[in-house]
């Protein structure tokens, strides 16, 4: 791990190593999604958690060295520092861009899981018998008509 002791920059590559570890995930995760397969999702969730839990560090540590220097303990600080400081610095941008990556994969997946759960839920209120439409028979066989239509007269 970089020691961030060369100043707010210095974690930058690392930074982007973990960020590119978690895409990956991300994409392993994603295609276990599509194939509708749980094989192998509790590892890539452990995964997924340690490399925020590392990306989280170094974030911390950045931002505390940003507020030491007297910038904002932000992305926005850390704009201003790359700008005062070094502003050749390519880095920065490059981990953004990983970053906004990550999060729209993140997002996807999220909306697969949602899909995934919304399916089974259908398919439990099928077995259940708790469809949303007008059934003509029941789970138990017998008529489930709600029609309130005129009676037979006879007479």
């Amino acid at each position: 791990m970089v020691t961030l002791a060369s100043g707010p920059s210095s974690s930058l590559t690392e930074e982007q190593q973990v960020t590119r570890h978690l895409l990956q995930l991300l994409q392993q995760e994603q295609g276990k999604l599509i194939e509708a397969s749980i094989v192998g999702l509790p590892e890539l969730i452990q995964a997924k958690a340690l490399a925020v839990t590392q990306l989280t560090t170094l974030t911390k540590a950045r931002h505390a060295l940003l507020d030491a220097a007297g910038f904002a303990a932000s992305e926005s600080g850390m704009r201003d520092w790359i700008a005062a400081h070094q502003p050749a610095n390519t880095e920065w941008l490059a981990l953004l861009a990983l970053g906004a990556e990550a999060r729209e994969m993140n997002r996807i997946n999220g909306m697969l899981i949602g899909r995934h759960m919304m399916r089974n839920q259908t398919e439990l209120n099928i077995l259940q018998g708790k469809t949303q439409r007008n059934n003509l028979y029941g789970a138990d066989g017998q008529s489930t008509g709600t029609g309130r239509g005129r009676g037979l007269a006879i007479g």
